[in-house]
């Protein structure tokens, strides 16, 4: 019996809203590239992945377009993709240069140290104003917030799925030592 393909998405958008009474959606944009939508022909929406073909994308606020798919006419119809995420197959993603990666490919990671200690897995990426922050959950349901910053993060290892860290002094132990204005040093509280 033939072996199957089977499709691996990533999710470039989520279905926010309906936007006036002609099926056009509301949708707040996950990829980073600006005309992401305006380069496609088609999108999959929803856990079934079915695939529309674009008719239309403009701006809207911030990180939201308005869209408009074939087969969507009307509010009514608009209003049933409500909160569907969507999707491209991971086939169709740009190619990203040396040292940068998807969120999809960081998120589940297991993070250990360079000696081999596991820390956890990523459960959460949270993006901030300088460097995205991972979150770290351990077996043991600890977490730690780990700055992706080349400081810290030392190899990201996609075909054994793991990341090693080197943390800067205080990022993972409780009794981390600050420096009073004296300059002695005094166990934090």
């Amino acid at each position: 019996m033939p072996r199957e393909e089977k499709t691996e998405w990533a999710t470039i958008g989520k279905v926010v809203a309906f936007f006036g009474i002609r099926g056009e959606l509301k949708v707040f944009s996950l990829s980073d590239i600006p005309d992401r939508f305006a380069r496609l022909e088609k999108i999959y929406v929803g856990p079934d992945h079915k695939p529309y073909t674009i008719e239309k994308v403009r701006p809207y606020k911030g990180d939201m377009i308005v869209l408009k798919l074939s087969g969507i006419e009307d509010a009514n119809a608009a209003e049933t993709l409500r909160n569907h995420d969507l999707c491209i197959p991971l086939d169709e993603l740009a190619q990203l240069p040396p040292d940068s990666y998807y969120q999809h490919d960081i998120l589940g990671l297991h993070v250990a140290l360079l000696d081999g200690r596991e820390l956890g897995t990523i459960s959460e990426i949270m993006p901030t104003g300088g460097n995205d922050v991972y979150v770290v959950k351990s077996e043991q349901g600890q977490q730690f917030l780990i700055p992706a910053i080349k400081e810290v993060i030392k190899q990201i290892d996609l075909i054994r799925h793991m990341m090693y860290i080197d943390p800067m002094r205080g990022l993972l132990d409780d009794d981390a030592v600050l420096d009073s204005q004296d300059g002695q040093s005094k166990e934090e509280v």
